[in-house]
């Protein structure tokens, strides 16, 4: 376990998350797009490599408001799911299909319920102490993400999106050597969930 003070870059194994597979010694570079739609509520994300192949999918849970997400057989990876009745926007994510706190592997969340930039604090299962400081911290911007270990400026990921006209937004993912970026997939996603789930709630229709 941690000691108090570290961060998860002298702490977490390399497959932090998933497997060893997701953590490679080059960059990675994937496209994220959204697959969701009024037929298909079940089928939510898609992500591809620069070759077009499936990397990963998102499929939503039936009357829940869990989301899986899968490798390119359809094996679940993790379980996210949002923190019932949080005001900090707060999410749990969970090996495999579980959602045992056994299972528990990181939790996602706004640092304060009121804030002008949507930063967000994630803390590994492993990080108890309730001083201690995040392990990751995401910087959103409306058409940018950061992701950087702990409270320095490292940078291990960055996210930008490509609005085109009448199509659906590509997110293009860039994750730094030797990182997990089933992790970072994973991240990225709460993130649009969590973006979807406002408009929902400005529009009167409420998250899910």
């Amino acid at each position: 376990m941690a000691e108090y003070g570290q961060t998860a870059r002298y702490v977490a194994p390399a497959e932090l998350v998933a497997a060893l597979q997701f953590t490679v010694p080059y960059a990675v570079n994937l496209t994220l797009t959204s697959t969701g739609g009024l037929f298909t509520t079940n089928d939510l994300y898609k992500v591809k490599d620069t070759n077009g192949d499936l990397v990963f999918k998102v499929k939503g849970v039936s009357f829940s408001s869990r989301r899986l997400l899968l490798d390119a057989a359809g094996t679940p990876l993790l379980t996210m799911k949002p923190k019932a009745s949080s005001w900090h926007e707060a999410w749990r994510v969970f090996r495999g299909e579980s959602t045992s706190p056994n299972d528990l592997l990181f939790s996602m969340r706004k640092p304060k319920i009121f804030q002008w930039k949507d930063n967000f604090d994630v803390f590994l299962a492993t990080n108890t102490h309730e001083a201690a400081p995040c392990d990751f911290k995401i910087f959103s911007r409306s058409k940018k993400c950061t992701i950087c270990i702990g409270e320095t400026d490292e940078i291990i990921a960055q996210m930008h999106r490509k609005t085109a006209f009448f199509a659906r937004d590509k997110l293009e993912i860039t994750v730094n050597p030797n990182e997990d970026f089933a992790f970072i997939v994973s991240l990225i996603v709460i993130l649009e969930e969590i973006m979807a789930s406002r408009r929902a709630s400005a529009s009167g229709g409420g998250g899910s």
